[in-house]
């Protein structure tokens, strides 16, 4: 590694954490396909232990549907203080090599190492090498000169992998990639990029920038950008960074204006539900909403109190979506709802009514 000057931003993702967990607290556990998460009707995979992948079973899938691919599968239900308790652990020991540090979930974190000159990538294997003597579980790390790269490099070798992406080594990493390894290109994004022949990512770093943001606003410029490997966010402070969110894009644009109040409000239980489960209460509220030619625009309220309602959450969104968005026929492709100005449960306040 070079020089003081230089940059370098860790990424630390826990493999398969939840599912890990309950395979290191039940050794009966082991060696079996887990899978966590809602085990109602309307369940969702929360994560799958790797010897569940082999039969497909993924996060974010419908409960429902892994139990048809992985019908010997140990199914359970989610353990958030337990999960809560490992990821402290985690974070105390990321801090013991830096304070910047932003936590993006109890299984994910962003940290700064840019202090440790030389030594960076010494400094980044300790890490992972406390975590696992420490927790008994085991992690992934990437490490490279800004967040984007530190994240597909943790991504790149899991599980337990480790991954330096360096200046020198961005367009070699980078150009053989799909264009689908771009951070925030789904589905529907990288099957238009395809159509239009952007297949990997050296495509995509080739094409015009004018093209792109003629055919993605000004998300094409952000495209543009991550495939030369630049990102310049910065790591967020904890306090400024925290937050919960659930956001969906739909194979097919959603027209009705009841159709998109119903997911806002669908999702807007899910993130109350995550607040609950993570002994949090929030003091905003906001939606996203993404229009078919990638127009966004999000809309947010800052709260009187701190609340984790259910009920609250999901008429504050949904007011937001009624008073403060133009819905037409265009319909949208792109639905969230966000949460933040999280708080510990401790600073409930009483509700006055």
């Amino acid at each position: 590694m070079s020089g003081e000057s230089e940059r370098w931003i860790g990424h630390l993702d826990m493999d398969a954490f939840f599912a890990s967990v309950e395979q290191l607290d039940e050794p009966a556990y082991r060696g079996k396909p887990v899978i966590v998460g809602g085990l109602g009707p309307r369940g969702v995979v929360a994560t799958a232990s790797y010897e569940a992948r082999v039969y497909g079973v993924h996060s974010a899938m419908p409960m429902a549907l892994a139990h048809q691919r992985c019908p010997d599968g140990v199914f359970l239900p989610g353990r958030f203080e337990r999960y809560r308790e490992v990821s402290e652990r985690v974070r105390a020991i990321i801090l013991r090599a830096t304070p910047v540090i932003e936590t993006i979930s109890l299984d994910e974190a962003f940290f700064d190492l840019s202090h440790h000159g030389d030594a960076v990538e010494v400094a980044a294997r300790e890490i992972q090498r406390s975590v696992e003597s420490e927790t008994g579980l085991t992690c992934s790390v990437g490490l490279a000169p800004n967040r984007f790269l530190a994240k597909l490099a943790s991504e790149l070798d899991k599980p337990r992998g480790f991954r330096v992406i360096g200046p020198a080594a961005v367009r070699q990493t980078l150009d053989p990639l799909p264009v689908g390894k771009l951070w925030g290109v789904g589905e529907v994004t990288e099957r238009r990029l395809r159509g239009l022949g952007l297949l990997r990512v050296t495509d995509l770093r080739q094409a015009d920038v004018e093209f792109l943001v003629r055919e993605f606003g000004s998300y094409g410029e952000r495209l543009f950008e991550l495939a030369h490997g630049r990102d310049d966010t910065p790591i967020a402070g904890e306090a400024e960074s925290r937050s919960i969110s659930r956001e969906t894009t739909y194979g097919v644009d959603l027209i009705s204006p009841d159709e998109i109040q119903e997911e806002i409000a669908r999702m807007a239980r899910l993130v109350a539900g995550s607040l609950i489960e993570e002994s949090l209460l929030c003091r905003t509220v906001r939606i996203k909403i993404r229009y078919p030619d990638f127009r966004t625009v999000t809309r947010q309220v800052r709260l009187g109190v701190a609340v984790d309602a259910e009920s609250v959450i999901e008429a504050v969104a949904v007011h937001l979506l009624r008073h403060r968005v133009n819905l037409d026929d265009r319909g949208v492709r792109l639905i969230g709802v966000g949460v933040g100005g999280l708080v510990g449960t401790s600073a409930r306040q009483l509700p006055l009514f």
